[in-house]
């Protein structure tokens, strides 16, 4: 072991990345020979949507426009005449991609081959996070986008005008590859309001909160009326903590049915604080501790081998993090509040889905935390550049 880690101290970043390219192909191997490419399932939504675009030039459902990016990639590949394959490749190619951009993006933030190395091997051998590249779900370009913005975000200098319109484009993408993708307007909105009250620019910060909360308002009302499976007030009638699975109904829950969906949210936490506390714990309990009732013992027990110390390792990490680069850590915790919050206000995914935005960060805050645990044992994993 000892030896292993000498030989790793001496590695080049490019040496590295290799390591990873090559654990990337074995891992994507695995999940193609042992899934192939699945094509059931939520897949058909999009498959079909693509034909009732080409034959009548709008979706079936307005809910279709909050998928739209994902389904105009399998109307591209249509048009070339190899749909499912091309959307597999293209999604796989934007995975590796991600992979790629996520290991500048932890050594950029820290400087550190180590920490960058640790969070993107981490990240690769995440089952449910790379599993998704063989699904034709939404789930593997949404993710990719998000670690794409990150690195735009974060690395490239947003002053120059043409990085301004790429991290600009792959935000818009975002928004529109899947539902959940909306939930990264409040993230980035309060992360600037917190930049501007930190710079004292308090009347900016209050016209630009107003601004961009109502815009975000109307557009979060109109998702939710743009279909009816988008039944927001279901999953608190019932005591959804996994869509689609309803509980015991509580007796005495006050509802509303107006037209204002967001309205008729907080109106039902208003008189149900209790119930509302309760299931909330719940979908907290259920986003961030993967467990599920249907899955073996052995599995649940590798969600808890594998994911629990890293959020152990992570709390350091985040420590560390907030000395290093208090900004990154600051939009890490505003994208972790506001993905629980929009399970908690909604309901928790079967397949642990809903939690894929923020896996990437978690693996890199853990990445920081046993990178410094390792240091504070006087050991030094890879000579730094």
């Amino acid at each position: 072991m000892s030896s292993l880690v000498n030989r790793l101290k001496i590695l080049s970043k490019a040496q590295l990345l290799i390591i990873l390219v090559v654990l990337w192909l074995l891992i994507q191997a695995v999940h193609l020979k042992t899934f192939g490419i699945v094509t059931t399932g939520e897949s058909t939504k999009y498959i079909d949507e693509c034909q009732q675009l080409l034959q009548y030039g709008y979706f079936s459902d307005n809910k279709y426009l909050f998928y739209s990016v994902y389904i105009l990639i399998h109307l591209f590949f249509y048009k070339l005449g190899f749909e499912i394959i091309g959307v597999y490749l293209f999604q796989l190619l934007l995975n590796l991609l991600a992979a790629y951009f996520f290991f500048e993006l932890n050594y950029r933030i820290t400087r550190k081959k180590s920490i960058a190395f640790i969070a993107s091997s981490l990240l690769l051998l995440t089952q449910t996070f790379e599993m998704w590249t063989v699904y034709l779900y939404s789930e593997s370009v949404y993710s990719s986008l998000i670690i794409l913005f990150a690195y735009c975000f974060f690395v490239l200098n947003q002053k120059r005008k043409y990085n301004l319109i790429l991290t600009t484009l792959v935000f818009v993408l975002i928004i529109f590859s899947r539902p959940t993708g909306l939930l990264m307007i409040p993230v980035l909105m309060s992360y600037s309001f917190v930049l501007l009250l930190k710079q004292a620019k308090y009347l900016k910060a209050i016209l630009f909160i107003s601004i961009i909360s109502i815009a975000f308002f109307f557009l979060l009302d109109y998702a939710m009326h743009s279909s009816t499976t988008f039944d927001f007030m279901k999953p608190f009638v019932e005591n959804e903590v996994l869509c689609y699975i309803p509980t015991e109904n509580t007796p005495a829950l006050t509802t509303h049915t107006g037209s204002n969906s967001i309205l008729n949210v907080f109106e039902y936490i208003l008189h149900n604080k209790k119930q509302f506390a309760y299931i909330s714990y719940q979908k907290f309990i259920s986003f961030w501790g993967m467990q599920r009732s249907y899955y073996s013992n052995a599995h649940n027990l590798y969600f808890s081998l594998f994911f629990y110390p890293i959020y152990l390792f992570g709390l350091i990490g985040s420590y560390y993090l907030l000395k290093i680069e208090k900004k990154v850590f600051l939009f890490i915790l505003i994208l972790f509040t506001f993905y629980t919050m929009g399970v908690i206000l909604t309901c928790d995914d079967w397949n642990n889905r809903f939690n894929i935005p923020i896996i990437p960060f978690v693996m890199m805050l853990g990445a920081i935390g046993i990178h410094f645990c390792y240091q504070k044992m006087g050991k030094v994993l890879f000579k730094e550049d």
